[in-house]
């Protein structure tokens, strides 16, 4: 990728969080501005639960857009603390080249309840493992390679059931290799908790 791809490509991953901040305080917002409520005391053993979480995720690496996987699974450390484990997979094509990129992260996540909705802030630190292949005249060239990630980001689980949930999760892939590239990243899947309320 070149360098003017690398700086447009992060200009874009900064310009699409910045929207999807603005979303969120918006939405902050608006619940900051509703009528104050006595608040209802958490049941008992209303800790978090583990959960793993399967699911679609794009990601705009660079000027190349991918589709592909992920899965991640986290601990409770505490009442709103979780260790999160996070493996994605994203798959695509530019200028020619096949593009197939591998993150392996892991890290902290701060959840908070508003009736079925919970809303969470993490930070993921990991590797992120790119592999671009193309075939030429002279036969088929590949680069590989594995740089440092660190993945801020924000999401919600809403609550479909005891046991189940929707969950969509947006952050921001900082990518170093050579200088820091900023790629969003965006998923959408099925929570699944374990244990009892």
């Amino acid at each position: 990728m070149t360098e003017g791809g690398a700086v447009s490509g992060s200009r874009r991953g900064l310009r699409s969080l910045g929207g999807a901040l603005v979303l969120l305080l918006a939405g902050a917002s608006i619940l900051a501005a509703a009528p104050a409520r006595k608040p209802k005391p958490a049941p008992s053993g209303s800790r978090e639960r583990p959960d793993v979480f399967g699911g679609y995720s794009f990601v705009q690496s660079g000027s190349a857009n991918l589709h592909g996987g992920q899965v991640s699974a986290s601990y409770p450390l505490g009442r709103s603390l979780s260790l999160v484990a996070d493996v994605s997979g994203h798959y695509g094509s530019y200028a020619g080249a096949d593009l197939t990129e591998l993150d392996l992260l892991a890290g902290g996540r701060r959840y908070w309840r508003w009736r079925g909705l919970s809303p969470f802030a993490q930070v993921l630190v990991g590797g992120v493992r790119h592999k671009a292949s193309a075939a030429t005249p002279d036969g088929a060239i590949s680069s590989t390679g594995t740089d440092l990630g660190v993945a801020p980001g924000f999401g919600a689980d809403y609550r479909l059931t005891p046991r189940w949930a929707a969950r969509l999760g947006v952050d921001l892939r900082l990518v170093h290799g050579g200088g820091w590239e900023a790629d969003p990243r965006v998923s959408a899947g099925a929570v699944y908790r374990f244990g009892r309320r």
